[in-house]
């Protein structure tokens, strides 16, 4: 700190850097000293440090309040969904580690069983921590604990698809592999957001949205054309990122299609990433998280978020093989750097227009999509 030389009007001031003190004006008001406070009763000073007020984090170290049950609403459904979740992802990942080919799975599906049990009941935990706040905020589950749920369900019933003789890397499998995976997407949105009471299905963008209008012909065609206009050059996008960074990193996209061999293979792979994918997504990641994000943290927080859950979730479908784990990280880069601009435009479709929109939309990226990807296999097959 360095010293001021006296402005007009400070003489009475001393000044020692951004400090700045009266000497001569009187203390605001009554200056209560330690001995005052111990003196004075109980009821009329400030609650000692050892004595916190209700609601107040409890004193202790860092993380006490969260692993605390101290003042919980249902700390049982507290300790349940701790300890649920935490032997599951235990069980999961000795199942990874032990490598065991007859072993691995059972405890692997196992774990996955515990981790959903835990994972719901922490849902509803916050179901009842949430109840007391304000009209206008979210008041149900987490969004990310509702996606574990549904990646949870989504994979345990995979695996025993699996048992059952059906492949996702089969244009008949995928099929059905998505359509497991919108059915879970409805499924967890109706019976922890809907069936709560913290979120209706006009309030996440369905028809109806904004809430208490009509939804007509007129409104569909234009949220259609309106959609079209917009993710076309969203796609173009998209390949343009696809080929600047694949030629950077000196990587190819990772391939998430199966192989078609015929028309009817393709017809299935349409139907699933151009009709199945769009709907169940735009379900959870528009209408359901974008709409409780909104609620928290405004319209432009919320898309940002919302964009890079998104695109952070889309990473999963990269699969690296053994030995090549910095081509997976490659191509889990390219994966992210495409798809955050999609969920963007996405989003911006869901606030403007709602479900119908976005819907429209991610059906004309994919489909399109889809269709060069097609195109482009069928012309190199026959060169």
């Amino acid at each position: 700190m360095t010293d001021r030389p006296d402005r007009p009007g400070d003489e009475s001031r001393d000044e020692w850097g951004v400090l700045v003190i009266p000497v001569d004006e009187p203390p605001p008001g009554d200056v209560a000293t330690e001995e005052d406070l111990r003196a004075a009763p109980a009821d009329d000073g400030p609650p000692a440090a050892d004595d916190p007020s209700p609601g107040a984090p409890p004193p202790g170290p860092p993380g006490g309040r969260t692993f605390s049950l101290e003042g919980r609403p249902a700390p049982s459904l507290y300790l349940i969904g701790w300890l649920g979740s935490v032997a599951g992802l235990a069980m999961v990942a000795v199942a990874l580690l032990s490598g065991s080919p007859s072993v691995a799975p059972l405890i692997a599906l196992i774990g996955i069983f515990v981790l959903t049990i835990g994972l719901s009941v922490a849902a509803g935990y916050q179901l009842v921590a949430r109840a007391g706040r304000a009209p206008h905020a979210y008041r149900g589950p987490s969004t990310l604990i509702l996606f574990g749920i549904v990646l949870c369900l989504s994979t345990g019933l995979a695996a025993l698809l699996g048992l059952l003789g059906v492949r996702s890397d089969e244009p008949l499998g995928f099929l059905v592999a998505l359509g497991v995976v919108a059915l879970t997407y409805l499924l967890v949105v109706a019976l922890f957001v809907v069936r709560s009471g913290a979120l209706r299905w006009s309030e996440m963008g369905w028809l109806g949205w904004p809430v208490g209008s009509r939804y007509g012909p007129a409104r569909l065609v234009g949220d259609m054309g309106y959609a079209l206009a917009l993710m076309v050059p969203t796609l173009l996008l998209a390949l343009l990122l696809a080929a600047i960074l694949s030629q950077l990193l000196g990587v190819l996209p990772a391939q998430i299609l199966p192989d078609t061999a015929t028309s009817g293979d393709r017809i299935l792979i349409l139907l699933a990433a151009a009709i199945l994918a769009p709907i169940g997504e735009e379900l959870f990641f528009r209408g359901f998280a974008l709409t409780a994000w909104l609620r928290d943290l405004g319209p432009r927080r919320a898309l940002i978020r919302a964009s890079l859950f998104f695109a952070v979730v889309h990473i999963a479908n990269v699969e690296a093989e053994p030995g090549q784990i910095g081509v997976g990280l490659a191509q889990a880069l390219i994966q992210f750097a495409v798809i955050l601009p999609v969920g963007t435009v996405l989003g911006v479709l869901f606030l403007q227009r709602g479900m119908v929109a976005a819907i429209a939309g991610h059906v004309a990226y994919n489909g399109l999509g889809l269709v060069l990807y097609l195109v482009g296999r069928s012309v190199s097959g026959a060169g």
